[in-house]
């Protein structure tokens, strides 16, 4: 808690926030990849985010120029996660997402930022490849694209050298999405066009379309999200657009996922609706296959679990139980409202999976509780393996699924 501000958490909350402490973020080698007129690659290192004093990152190289105010746009990815031919597929489905948009916003510049995380004795094949997208993506003065090329693991490591690279841009909105989805028609220009609508403020998101990937984990999944999605979905960060105001210069090292970030920061207690600056747009579409295996199902709903434990430790109460309430745990009586919208047998079976879910988020508090108790916090929670990568290229139309993103 910095000093001077008051600690607005309950005791259980300050016992489960010592019991988590990664590392900061190390300083970052990238490499910046650019197009044109570019002299060449730009090397730089970038410290952490959130240290007292960060100094300006270190640049090596001509300094890279992007458009003035416009948008964003992140797509993160790594060398292992495909061929090369399947990155550029992917590219090319986010280029013809981008057209729309310019064709409905030709005042808004863009600056594509693609981030490719590379493991040992991979940074060359990852600006290998990076010149090739780079080489793909059109180069005029209102729309800009960027490689970069940094070592991994850690999706989040992306995100926030890319926000400090760009922290003076004048962005007025940031394109979030991730390598392995596929548009719906007209799914960015109408997060962009809503966007404007509401004042450049706050996120919106796209509704995402689960698509099984036919294995019994997926199946189970399937069911279990068509019984616990919330009445009120929250944006995340596969698909949406959000202010910079709300991202700074970058994600702090205790948070295990951005929309986790973007969702906390955004929940205002105070206000008559608190989840007013969280919007999921229905008529912006994106799907998505589930991960298949079960052991990578188990890694992923951890990791989720300790994300939304370490977030409602670190938060103030107040916002912290809107989200449990409202949220995470809508339907588990008597902890939040009953659920009868959809009829009692469908209330019931939520309130049944929701205790289950209910008993896993104590275990791990109790579990972060003990741990900051003895001086043992945890450091670290994995990702599950992501194998089993699907391009947009050999997906089924969006539709059918379950919304659970």
């Amino acid at each position: 808690m910095p000093e001077g501000k008051t600690d607005h958490r309950l005791w259980w909350q300050r016992a489960a926030a010592r019991g988590f402490a990664p590392p900061p973020h190390p300083t970052t080698p990238f490499i910046l990849v650019t197009g044109g007129e570019s002299t060449g690659d730009v090397h730089g290192r970038m410290p952490g985010p959130g240290a007292p004093g960060d100094p300006a990152p270190h640049l090596d190289g001509p300094v890279v120029s992007t458009p003035a105010g416009g948008l964003g746009v992140l797509l993160p990815t790594y060398v292992g996660r495909c061929d090369a031919q399947t990155h550029q597929q992917v590219l090319h489905h986010l280029l013809d997402a981008l057209g729309e948009v310019r064709e409905g916003h030709p005042d808004l510049p863009i600056t594509l930022w693609v981030g490719m995380q590379y493991g040992p004795g991979e940074n060359e094949e990852a600006l290998r490849r990076l010149r090739r997208l780079v080489a793909l993506a059109p180069a005029e003065r209102d729309f800009v694209t960027i490689g970069m090329a940094l070592p991994g693991p850690g999706k989040l490591r992306t995100v926030s050298t890319v926000l400090g690279l760009s922290a003076n841009a004048g962005h007025v909105g940031w394109i979030w999405t991730d390598d392995d989805i596929r548009f719906g028609p007209g799914c960015l220009v109408r997060l962009v066009s809503r966007f404007r609508e509401r004042g450049y403020r706050g996120t919106v998101g796209a509704h995402s379309v689960a698509l099984p990937a036919g294995t019994p984990a997926s199946r189970t999944m399937e069911r279990v999200a068509e019984v616990t999605a919330p009445p009120r979905a929250c944006p995340a960060a596969a698909c949406l657009i959000v202010a910079p105001d709300v991202l700074g210069t970058g994600i702090p090292a205790r948070r295990l996922t951005d929309d986790g970030y973007v969702v906390f920061e955004l929940i205002a207690p105070g206000a008559a609706d608190p989840l007013h600056d969280l919007e999921v747009l229905p008529g912006a579409r994106i799907s998505f296959y589930r991960v298949g295996r079960t052991h990578d199902t188990f890694q992923r709903l951890r990791r989720s679990l300790h994300s939304h434990v370490t977030c409602v430790a670190d938060y103030p109460w107040p916002t912290s139980r809107i989200y449990l309430r409202q949220i995470l745990f809508h339907g588990l009586w008597p902890l939040a409202s009953w659920d009868n919208s959809r009829g009692p047998v469908h209330g019931a079976r939520r309130w049944m999976v929701k205790s289950l879910h209910f008993a896993w988020f104590c275990r791990v508090t109790v579990t972060l509780m003990a741990r900051g108790a003895v001086g043992r916090p945890l450091r670290h929670v994995a990702w599950g393996d992501e194998g089993g990568f699907r391009s947009p290229g050999t997906r089924e139309p969006v539709g059918g699924g379950s919304p659970d993103r």
